[in-house]
């Protein structure tokens, strides 16, 4: 009897929204708070609308697209190819700067700053993980989601939509990042998470077997 999902599934699609939130929360300082909206990931980076502006949101667009065939089952081997080149990407960023003695992530929201080299063991786990997803999606022993191309899920959808003008409010509310951005950054979390949720897990749906798609 096939199993309804893999049990690497849903670890493995948490850990893809965790490493994508960060792209979305600075879109969202871009366009609310742009005077501390300043990020940079090795040779890119950007204030507001200048330098690499474009790279959040191009990141954005791409994760949510690897979401949204994800609870399609259709065109699998696409999404198969996106979420591991994806894992591949970041995985290789991460080694690469654990190797230079002062490459340091910070988070200047939160306060925090820590060596790159301490995220290697995560990252490294995590792609094993993915590569080792798509392996029991494509053996035909589990059945995926086959939701319709144009189901989408509203809930959460008006969640995430309501907490724009929260964000917006707190982000004209605060200075640096004190508390009220705090705040704002943390509503635009949730709203990444929701937003997720509603391509990826739209409605109840049909389930296929991988190796019929």
């Amino acid at each position: 009897m096939n199993m309804i999902n893999p049990p690497l599934r849903a670890p493995v699609l948490i850990w893809n929204v965790l490493t994508t939130t960060f792209f979305w929360t600075t879109t969202m300082r871009m366009l609310l708070k742009p005077e501390i909206s300043g990020w940079g990931i090795f040779n890119f980076g950007g204030e507001g609308l200048t330098g690499d502006y474009w790279l959040p949101p191009l990141i954005v667009l791409f994760a949510l697209l690897v979401f949204y065939l994800e609870g399609r089952g259709k065109f699998r081997s696409i999404y198969h190819i996106m979420i591991i080149s994806w894992n591949l990407l970041i995985t290789g960023a991460v080694a690469y700067g654990s190797f230079q003695s002062s490459t340091q992530v910070s988070f200047d929201t939160w306060g925090v700053n820590i060596s790159m080299i301490w995220l290697l063991v995560p990252f490294i786990l995590f792609l094993i993980l993915t590569v080792a997803l798509v392996v029991q999606e494509t053996n035909g022993k589990y059945l995926i989601p086959c939701y319709n191309w144009s189901k989408i899920n509203w809930k959460p959808l008006v969640m995430a939509l309501l907490l724009f003008p929260v964000a917006f409010l707190f982000f004209r509310l605060g200075e640096g990042f004190n508390w009220y951005v705090k705040i704002a950054v943390g509503a635009t979390i949730i709203q990444w998470i929701l937003l997720t949720e509603v391509l990826g897990r739209p409605h109840k749906g049909k389930m296929k077997k991988s190796t019929d798609i």
